[in-house]
């Protein structure tokens, strides 16, 4: 199928459309001029780019293109200083809903976020009431409205994806498990941490990409979806996993604070998603580490 991926430059994009690719669709994928490609040379002739500049008619080259499926994996204001930042979060808004008016798409598939849960200390189905506590939890929770309400009215099948811990190659330096790894390896004597008890179900992004690529094409299946690893770690547990992996002599130090708001088990019930598309967890968190930490090297 064509799909027409956005966010193909960013971490969760990357291994999309590595998933896509090897399942033999046609990915064309929509970046901005200034994004840089995270491909190697092989995979880079696979992708097809399409860069979002005015007066270029990128539009006319998406319809041209004519893509049955959207992936909209692109989203600005992730990291933690964009979260709570209203302007930011809005041009989110109509983003998305300028990319579902792109194409007569057959299919949508949006990813959505466990933040929209708020705090959870326990693990969610999709029924659970949605609580955000941030300004990024209110875009996602308007976009996936605004998605159900013009997918049905045109009739076209579409799926929303609330995604829960991801980790994996190509992540950014920002995120808890890429900078432990670098402080883990770089050599300091100890590092500052909380006290480890919150618990996140980890996934392995590539077995996440291989959950999103298994809705690709599939009929009668519209609805929301929670996408989580089904073993949550502690914190503490996954600090002296990568510590050991790394064979790093390292000393962490719990005297940080939580922070307000702390979730303690973040936990998606993924079943619906099974049930419905099929199984997709499978890489254990210590094989997922050593593939990244190998990535790395």
């Amino acid at each position: 199928m064509n799909i027409l991926l956005t966010g193909g430059t960013g971490f969760l994009g990357y291994h999309i459309a590595q998933c896509c690719v090897r399942k033999g669709h046609r990915v064309y994928g929509l970046r901005r001029p200034t994004s840089r490609s995270l491909f190697n040379a092989a995979m880079e002739r696979n992708v097809h780019w399409i860069t979002m500049q005015q007066n270029t008619g990128w539009e006319e080259r998406v319809r041209i293109a004519a893509p049955d499926v959207l992936i909209h994996a692109a989203w600005g204001g992730v990291a933690a200083d964009g979260r709570n930042n209203a302007a930011l979060q809005q041009e989110n808004i109509a983003m998305t809903e300028a990319m579902m008016r792109l194409a007569p798409f057959r299919q949508i598939i949006m990813m959505g976020s466990q933040d929209e849960y708020g705090m959870i200390s326990s693990k969610v189905d999709e029924d659970q009431p949605l609580r955000p506590l941030s300004e990024y939890a209110k875009a996602k929770i308007a976009c996936q409205q605004r998605l159900q309400a013009y997918a049905e009215a045109k009739n076209i099948e579409w799926q929303w994806v609330r995604i829960f811990s991801v980790y994996g190659p190509k992540q950014g330096h920002g995120w808890l498990i890429p900078s432990l790894i670098e402080k883990c390896r770089s050599g300091v004597a100890e590092m500052e941490t909380t006290p480890g008890e919150q618990q996140y179900s980890y996934l392995y992004a590539e077995d996440f990409a291989e959950a999103v690529c298994s809705m690709v094409g599939k009929e009668g299946k519209s609805g929301i979806y929670n996408l989580s690893s089904e073993t949550p770690v502690k914190l503490r547990d996954l600090f002296n996993l990568v510590k050991e992996l790394t064979n790093s002599s390292i000393t962490f130090r719990p005297v940080l604070p939580y922070r307000e708001h702390q979730s303690m088990l973040i936990l998606g019930n993924a079943e619906k998603l099974i049930q419905t598309f099929g199984p997709f967890e499978h890489t254990g968190l210590r094989q997922g580490l050593l593939s990244m930490i190998r990535d790395e090297d």
